[in-house]
């Protein structure tokens, strides 16, 4: 039986931080399946319009319309932790936000790394850790 691909949703309104993160997962697995959205809006529009699921999401919290605290709390409502993977990843060294990540239902929190091969490392991890 061949397993499906292996797909990550990054959402992030830091188009720079975007590229990076896309960049790094190239790197580390260029047959991952990217996709990406800009806020936690377009998150929970893409959740609600169908069934297709990734093998994880990798959410900033710090973002217009939406933010990611939000867009977590909305999400958690209908699909829980085991379901749909949820990957913070933010600038914020605030302990609060890792602990309120942490109860709204992220599976993990990270601050963004400011080396690229910082990055990579983090990614290579998310994706054994995180891909079933």
């Amino acid at each position: 039986m061949i397993s499906p691909p292996t797909t990550v949703w990054l959402v992030d309104d830091d188009v720079d931080d975007l590229m990076l993160l896309e960049t790094a997962f190239k790197r580390v697995d260029s047959s991952v399946l990217l996709e990406t959205m800009h806020d936690g809006e377009d998150l929970v529009a893409k959740l609600s319009s169908g069934p297709e699921r990734p093998s994880f999401v990798v959410l900033d919290l710090n973002m217009d319309r939406l933010s990611g605290m939000q867009a977590l709390q909305e999400i958690r409502q209908q699909f829980p932790q085991k379901e749909l993977k949820i990957i913070v990843l933010t600038t914020s060294f605030n302990p609060d936000d890792r602990f309120r990540s942490e109860v709204m239902g992220a599976n993990d929190f990270f601050v963004k790394p400011t080396e690229f091969g910082e990055l990579t490392e983090l990614v290579r991890k998310l994706l054994v850790e995180w891909v079933a």
